[in-house]
């Protein structure tokens, strides 16, 4: 085999299924090309293997559910920090046979990474469910308690009730038995997976509000207090989705007036 591929051919041969007396013949060939190839090949079988081990070591927790014919909800928040904007909640039911290799925190992702991954959760998933709390509730309730009752809404307009919730460090008032994880969005798949749906569901809609008021950078700072932003609203003044409740804001007296007012 060895004398009669090319170096292109090795690269397709070693892109798809390869047994290991092919492997065992490449490695007998001594040309550069085809040595420096089986090294890559090596090497992404190496990232595969610990990120499948990874993937294992994540579904610990809903393995034990999954077993027993349980569903299990995984949930997490994005967006308690911000000056402006709302947060947000997602709720996220995994079958047991998903094939979620990639799931993280979702602040260990770049935007890119995020979306191909929400693509594959949103393919993937049993049931998904997002909560919005508005910053007039956070106003009223404080971001906390408006944080458990988002939550709660996620959980309750998810199709299928869970048998379970793994939430990351709240309590959600639901009558559901609940696990509560630190940093759960790193320790569990189903968090991970609620993390990464929370987060591109609010970034797009900040993407949005960018788009009414440009002046504030929302596409960059995702409504947290930038030197950016804290510029703008010094000088434009707080908008319809800017926090009353958080002190640069309130501390805010001028109001954003649109082009059209």
């Amino acid at each position: 085999m060895k004398n009669k591929l090319t170096i292109k051919d090795v690269k397709e041969l070693l892109a798809g299924d390869v047994d290991q007396n092919d492997l065992e013949l490449l490695a007998d060939d001594k040309r550069t090309g085809v040595q420096k190839l089986l090294t890559q090949y090596f090497k992404k079988e190496q990232q595969k293997s610990e990120l499948i081990e990874k993937f294992h070591k994540k579904e610990f927790l809903e393995r034990d559910y999954w077993d027993h014919g349980l569903t299990v909800a995984g949930v997490d928040e994005v967006g308690r920090g911000p000056l402006a904007g709302p947060v947000v909640t997602a709720a996220v039911i995994l079958p047991a046979d998903n094939t979620l290799y990639e799931v993280d925190d979702s602040k260990k992702l770049t935007a890119k990474k995020r979306d191909k991954i929400y693509r594959q959760i949103c393919e993937q998933a049993i049931d998904i469910s997002i909560g919005v709390g508005s910053p007039q509730l956070i106003d009223r309730e404080n971001i906390y308690h408006a944080t458990e009752l988002v939550t709660r809404d996620a959980i309750d307009r998810l199709y299928l009730k869970p048998d379970h919730i793994l939430v990351d460090a709240m309590t959600i008032p639901v009558n559901i038995g609940q696990t509560k994880l630190i940093k759960g969005d790193s320790k569990s798949l189903s968090i991970g997976a609620a993390s990464i749906v929370a987060k591109v569901s609010r970034d797009r809609l900040m993407s949005a509000y960018d788009k009414l008021y440009p002046e504030f950078g929302f596409l960059k700072n995702d409504g947290y207090g930038t030197k950016e932003h804290l510029h703008a609203l010094d000088e434009f003044g707080r908008t319809p989705i800017h926090r009353l409740s958080f002190s640069p804001v309130r501390n805010t007296k001028k109001v954003y007036q649109t082009p059209f007012s």
